[in-house]
């Protein structure tokens, strides 16, 4: 059936079909054609007007890109992540990074003196000289094996 045949009273039957949900969206399409019209002005149509036109406004509203807000939101939440994972970091290397040396039995910590000590070892192990062989090496480790015997011995 098309809208200009329609009578006064199928309009006003096609609106209570509409509040009962009964509709079609086409049925639906034609109604709200129809109260566009000066047909439609009546008190009668009051109620469809406002529903009609309540649904139609929201759904704009619901259609409309929030991009910018929701863009906002990205970026506060990416910030947020950024600092929450470089102090996590932080916090981990600082823990990671401790310096611990035993000095005649005592903890020390203090970084100078753990890195001044630390030289000190490395020097006393170093070989200056490139014309050592395994064998001048060897000599050596049973040399101070040899003191160490002596020295337990004498305590």
């Amino acid at each position: 059936m098309k809208n200009n045949e329609r009578t006064f009273q199928q309009w006003k039957e096609l609106a209570n079909r509409y509040f009962e949900a009964e509709t079609s969206e086409a049925e639906e399409e034609a109604l709200a054609r129809f109260l566009a019209t000066p047909a439609a002005q009546g008190k009668e149509f009051d109620e469809l007007r406002a529903v009609m036109g309540y649904f139609v406004t929201r759904r704009s509203i619901y259609n409309r890109p929030h991009t910018r807000s929701v863009r906002m939101w990205h970026y506060v939440a990416a910030a947020v992540m950024g600092i929450i994972v470089l102090i996590a970091t932080w916090q981990l290397t600082e823990r990671t990074n401790v310096c611990v040396a035993y000095i005649n039995g005592e903890r020390c910590t203090d970084k100078e003196i753990v890195f001044s000590e630390a030289l000190k070892s490395v020097e006393k192990v170093r070989h200056y000289s490139p014309e050592e062989t395994v064998e001048m090496q060897l000599s050596d480790l049973f040399q101070t094996l040899e003191e160490n015997d002596t020295i337990s011995m004498d305590n």
